[in-house]
C-alpha cells in the first residue's frame, strides 16, 4: 500500500489499471452488441455498458478470496492458450516459440489479476478512511 501522509493514495497507476481497461472494453462491447440486437442507438448503448461494468464490478468485488483466484486461473490460462493456439495454428510458429508467446499474456494477465485484487483492497480502506 502506498502511503503518504498518513493517508492510503488512491491515485497510482497500476498493472491492475489492465482489468480496469479490459472491464472497460467488455462493457463497451456488450453494451454495443445488445444496443444493436435490439435496434437501440448510441445512448442506449452507454446505459448498458455503464450496467454491465457496475454488474460486473459488484459481483468481483463480493468474491471471496478462492472464487476470485480460480476465475482469474482460468482467464490467464484461457488468454494463454489463446496465444498459444494462434501462434501455432495461422502464424505456424513451432512449439516452442509459441509457448514463449504465451507466456507473455498469462504473465501480464497473472500480474493485473494479482494486483487487481492488491487495488480493490486499497480502494476499500481508501473508502474506508473517508468515513
Amino acid at each position: 500500500m502506498a502511503i503518504s501522509t498518513g493517508k492510503i493514495s488512491i491515485l497510482r497507476l497500476r498493472a491492475g489499471i489492465l482489468v480496469l481497461v479490459a472491464l472497460v472494453f467488455v462493457s463497451a462491447s456488450a453494451g454495443r452488441w445488445m444496443a444493436t440486437l435490439f435496434s437501440l442507438g448510441w445512448v442506449w448503448a452507454a446505459l448498458i455498458g455503464i450496467a454491465i461494468a457496475a454488474l460486473i464490478g459488484l459481483i468481483v468485488t463480493r468474491l471471496d478470496r478462492l472464487a476470485y483466484f480460480g476465475i482469474a486461473a482460468l482467464v490467464t490460462l484461457f488468454g494463454a492458450y489463446t496465444a498459444y493456439d494462434f501462434a501455432r495454428g495461422p502464424v505456424d510458429w513451432s512449439a516452442g516459440a509459441a509457448l514463449l508467446l504465451a507466456l507473455v499474456p498469462a504473465v501480464l494477465l497473472a500480474a493485473a489479476f494479482w494486483d487487481f485484487r492488491h487495488f480493490v483492497g486499497e480502494v476499500r480502506a481508501w473508502a474506508n478512511s473517508r468515513n
